[in-house]
């Protein structure tokens, strides 16, 4: 279905190509996974497939790539557009109206289908991909994994023998990339479409591709095959085949399923090699190794209880500061001999005078309640009667009093 022959892509002003003497062939009904390290030329390539290279993108095509039987060189994109169906990373960017099924149907109205056929495969499209509930609804309103199924619904109205896709779970959750997946999975068992994808996200896809093909740097040859050969000796690879090289299982397992089926002799090798826990005379247990194992239970309610009775010393700190903040005097003790003296009539307010007596001439007491909106004040919390009279404005009502 898909054809490589020796393809080099070089774009303008590049030092060097973006792909170089590739060949790789695509059999219908497959779906294949594209895989190596970023800036290999995974996109390139597959734009070559839909033809946007280098009709879209410019630069230079040597080598031969053809789908269906069609040449790229000689068939422009739009030409191309009821054989293969493309569906890039962010699929807003691919969306031109609003409404899902207008999205559906506009495809087929730029390839000018008839109305009666648009009606009958937009219906078909949304029952395959489960958009029923969803054909009313504004595109702006669904989730990240139900715009993927519509863009992919986009293009597969129009019935294409080849599905593009570029990353098509990158950003999408676990549970929206599943139901992605389960779509290109019915695509291929069940149509007979060639799904040719790219994707990083190896341990969402690599168990469903029928083979992998490998581009592992600029110039290398195409490595083809089955997905547990080639995660063997790719540079790139999903956490359980790390786990499988670790372990020294051939070929790597390549879901959480098989690396549990395997997994029983390496946990019985690992508890045959754990430490075992050795008692001095006359002591506690002790791991071996040293004393350096886990902590007694002991240790850990002293460092609970030594906690609690910091804190509630903080908790009492700082309530006995609260106190002293609220009291008559500030917290300060009270300095000097005692005042004594006959008690004399006068005005209240209007400050005081020099040497500590009102104008009224009765010798008053300060106030000194600190309020603690006013440590920051130029009385730094010790009373408006103490700063010469000074005030916050909202105060001069009870300064009155």
């Amino acid at each position: 279905m898909i054809r490589f022959e020796d393809v080099s892509v070089t774009y303008a002003d590049a030092a060097a190509p973006a792909l170089e003497h590739v060949d790789l062939t695509v059999p219908e009904g497959e779906l294949v996974l594209l895989v190596g390290p970023s800036g290999v030329g995974k996109s390139t390539l597959l734009q070559a497939v839909s033809g946007l290279v280098p009709h879209f993108t410019g630069g230079t095509l040597r080598g031969r790539v053809t789908v269906g039987g069609r040449d790229t060189r000689t068939h422009r994109p739009r030409e191309l557009a009821d054989l293969v169906g493309t569906v890039g990373q962010d699929p807003l960017a691919h969306f031109v109206t609003d409404v899902v099924e207008d999205e559906l149907a506009y495809g087929m109205e730029s390839l000018g289908l008839p109305a009666a056929v648009m009606r009958r495969r937009v219906e078909e499209t949304l029952d395959l991909l489960g958009l029923a509930e969803l054909r009313d609804r504004p595109i702006a309103t669904l989730s990240g994994g139900q715009r993927q199924r519509v863009a992919i619904g986009s293009v597969l109205a129009a019935h294409p023998k080849v599905l593009v896709l570029d990353e098509p779970t990158s950003a999408l959750d676990p549970g929206a990339a599943e139901e992605v997946l389960a779509v290109l999975q019915r695509l291929v068992h069940d149509l007979g479409t060639t799904v040719l994808m790219a994707e990083h996200r190896l341990e969402r896809v690599v168990q469903y591709a029928d083979r992998v093909a490998l581009l592992e740097r600029r110039g290398a040859p195409v490595v083809v095959g089955p997905p547990a050969e080639v995660m063997r000796v790719s540079p790139v690879y999903p956490p359980v085949v790390g786990l499988s090289r670790v372990a020294g299982w051939t070929p790597p397992a390549l879901t959480v399923r098989d690396a549990r089926r395997r997994a029983e002799p390496l946990r019985q090798r690992l508890a045959a090699a754990a430490p075992v826990p050795v008692r001095p005379q006359g002591g506690a247990a002790v791991p071996q190794g040293g004393a350096d194992g886990p902590t007694p239970a002991r240790s850990v309610q002293a460092r609970w209880a030594r906690a609690l009775r910091s804190r509630s010393a903080r908790a009492r700190a700082l309530r006995s500061r609260s106190r002293r903040a609220w009291s008559p005097r500030g917290g300060k003790p009270r300095t000097g001999p005692a005042r004594t003296g006959p008690a004399r009539t006068g005005p209240v307010g209007g400050g005081r005078a020099p040497g500590g007596r009102s104008r009224g001439g009765r010798r008053r007491r300060p106030r000194t309640t600190a309020w603690p909106w006013s440590r920051g004040s130029p009385c730094g919390g010790a009373g408006w009667r103490r700063c010469g009279g000074w005030t916050w404005p909202w105060a001069r009502a009870r300064r009155s009093r």
